[in-house]
């Protein structure tokens, strides 16, 4: 966000990293570690949001106890990364139930 900002010094932008949220599209998902990593309430994320927004804050992390994961995404490779991510028990997708069928199912 701080490179747009710089280039379209008009534009504001919060780059917003939720972790997984309750809605539809996580259904059926469980975490590993719900107590160091809970699936967050899309009302509790959306104050959130717009309170860094308000606050004009480059980014939203939530909840903040995953800034050192998010932090670790910029040293590791990108494989290693989802492998630091599922010893975490950040393997979600595993359980992922599809909600919607995608069009281009159809």
């Amino acid at each position: 966000s701080s490179g747009i900002n710089a280039e379209y010094g008009h534009l504001k932008l919060t780059t917003v990293f939720p972790h997984f949220t309750d809605t539809g599209m996580f259904r059926g998902a469980s975490v590993k570690m719900p107590q160091l990593f809970p699936m967050l309430s899309p009302s509790w994320v959306a104050e959130q949001i717009v309170c860094a927004i308000q606050e004009e804050r480059d980014e939203v992390i939530l909840p903040r106890v995953t800034a050192p994961v998010i932090a670790m995404r910029w040293v590791m490779e990108c494989r290693v990364f989802r492998r630091f991510c599922t010893l975490l028990g950040n393997d979600l997708m595993k359980t992922f139930q599809q909600t919607r069928q995608h069009e281009q199912l159809k």
